[in-house]
C-alpha cells in the first residue's frame, strides 16, 4: 500500500523551483565573502611581490656578507703569519747581533 504522503507533487517541485534560486544566490554571496575581491588580490600580489624582492635581496646581502667574512678571516690567518714570520726575523736578527757581539 503506497503512502500518498512519500510522493513528490508538481506542488512541491514548483515551490522547489521558485526556492532554489535564492538559496543558490545565497550560497554564491557567502562563498564570495571567503575570497578577496579582485582589488585585495591585487594589493596582496604586490604584497608578496615586494615581499620576494626583500627575501632576495637579504639573500644577496647574505652572501656578500659571508663571502666578507671569509675574506676577514682569510685576512685574520695572513696577519697570524707575518706575525709569526716577523717574530722569526726579530729572533735571528737578536741571534745574529748576540752572536756578532760575543766575538
Amino acid at each position: 500500500m503506497p503512502n500518498s504522503h512519500s510522493k513528490i507533487s508538481f506542488a512541491d517541485l514548483d515551490t522547489f523551483l521558485k526556492i532554489a534560486p535564492i538559496l543558490g544566490l545565497c550560497f554564491l554571496a557567502y562563498l564570495q565573502t571567503l575570497f578577496p575581491s579582485k582589488v585585495e588580490f591585487d594589493r596582496i600580489e604586490q604584497q608578496l611581490i615586494q615581499m620576494d624582492k626583500k627575501i632576495t635581496e637579504m639573500t644577496v646581502l647574505n652572501k656578500a656578507i659571508t663571502s666578507n667574512t671569509t675574506d676577514i678571516n682569510q685576512i685574520e690567518d695572513r696577519l697570524r703569519f707575518l706575525e709569526v714570520e716577523l717574530a722569526k726575523h726579530h729572533a735571528s736578527d737578536k741571534a745574529s747581533r748576540g752572536e756578532g757581539g760575543a766575538r
